[in-house]
């Protein structure tokens, strides 16, 4: 049996809501793959930068979007495994239906807070 098929016999054994679910998430991850690959390039180094970047939050920003912007903003940041798991939980949210400008809010705190204690351990 091909995953295409195991992935159709699971489908049908979900309940309408979560069917809903799975959806939503392939969409998602459609999107994310879709995104073209940021510019290592592009981005000064992170050494370097003790202060956020000044990137504006467009009124209309997919949730992935805003998690790259995030990124940029605080470069300073680095990607532990506690961020990602705070991170990947928000994004999750995105899956059950929460409003991406809600899940974005609460990302824009989470690297707010993270750049805060950051700057306290690298400041005298």
């Amino acid at each position: 049996m091909t995953q295409s098929d195991q992935l159709l016999v699971l489908w049908h054994q979900l309940q309408p809501q979560q069917q809903s679910c799975l959806l939503r998430y392939a969409r998602f991850l459609v999107q994310e793959q879709q995104q073209p690959p940021e510019s290592v390039a592009s981005s000064p180094e992170p050494a370097a930068i003790s202060t956020p970047l000044a990137i504006e939050r467009p009124q209309q920003e997919s949730v992935v979007h805003a998690l790259k912007r995030l990124k940029r903003t605080y470069p300073m940041i680095e990607a532990d495994m506690a961020l990602l798991n705070r991170a990947s939980q928000m994004l999750m949210q995105k899956v059950l239906g929460t409003p991406d400008k809600e899940i974005i809010d609460q990302m824009e705190q989470l690297f707010q807070q993270c750049y805060q204690q950051w700057y306290q351990e690298h400041t005298p």
